[in-house]
Order: C-alpha cells, then structure tokens, then sequence
C-alpha cells in the first residue's frame, strides 16, 4: 500500500498549495479593486476618497474623517496612498480557515451620486469598473501547479 500512501500525501501537498493560491488570489483580487476604486473616486476636499474601507466578515458601518485635508483635490494623491495603505494591512489578514468575505464599502453619504456620474472627475459606473479590473487581476492566477 505504499502507492497510495504516497498518492495521499502528494495529494495533501497539492491541496494545501491549492488553498494557498486561491488565498492569495482572493488578496490581490480585494486591493486590485480597493486600488482602482480609492484611485477613481473624485475628489474635492478627500472624504469620499478617504472612506474606502476593507472589513473581514462584515461591513464596516462608520466613517473617517478626511485622511490629507485639502480643497479642490489638492491633497488626492495623498489621500488615495493613505486609504491603500490603511485598508492593505485588513485585506492581507484574510484567513481562508478563519474569514469568509473581504468587504470594501465606503458610507460617503455622497458616494452614490459620484457612482453615478455626478462628478466631471470620473464616469459612472467607477465602483463596478473597479470590481471587474480586481477580477482581471486574478482572471489568469494558477491555482493548481506542479
């Protein structure tokens, strides 16, 4: 029985690489969107730029203040490289054993409206573009290697 016990094991092996791959695929998929998403909100004093916020398992339910205070977008560089780094350290603690669902909401009571196009910054639809390039990121990850 030495075969399959063999076979066992190099199946354990694959598997536990397997999982690994697909966490890390999940991880880049959440900062590829949380990138793109902070990157093309519009911004003009940075609050809606600033509450980009990934949560493990739950939707975060509170706001931030302004990260960079600035007016006319002068400070949106500096708000997007806060929110990123703030929100990296949340999405790289994704567990596959212990969380289930990385979320990244932004409770900007105007965000909707900028989603919408009600800003000359960024087109409608920014939130979804944002979630179809995190899949482009993941789209040709390999999960099952040699």
């Amino acid at each position: 029985m030495a075969g399959l016990d063999d076979f066992a094991k190099r199946i354990d092996r694959i598997a536990v690489r397997v999982e690994g791959n697909v966490e890390r695929a999940v991880k880049d998929c959440a900062v590829a969107v949380l990138r793109s998403v902070v990157e093309n909100t519009p911004v003009d004093t940075g609050f809606a730029r600033s509450n980009w916020t990934p949560e493990l398992d739950r939707v975060f339910d509170g706001l931030f203040p302004v990260r960079v205070p600035g007016e006319k977008g002068s400070t949106a560089e500096e708000n997007a490289v806060a929110t990123i780094e703030a929100g990296i350290p949340t999405i790289e603690a994704f567990d596959m054993h212990d969380n289930r669902e990385i979320h990244i909401t932004n409770n900007a009571p105007h965000i909707r409206p900028l989603n919408d196009g009600h800003s000359k910054q960024a087109p409608a639809g920014f939130v979804q573009v944002a979630v179809m390039e995190g899949l482009a990121t993941v789209r040709g990850a390999k999960i099952v290697d040699d």
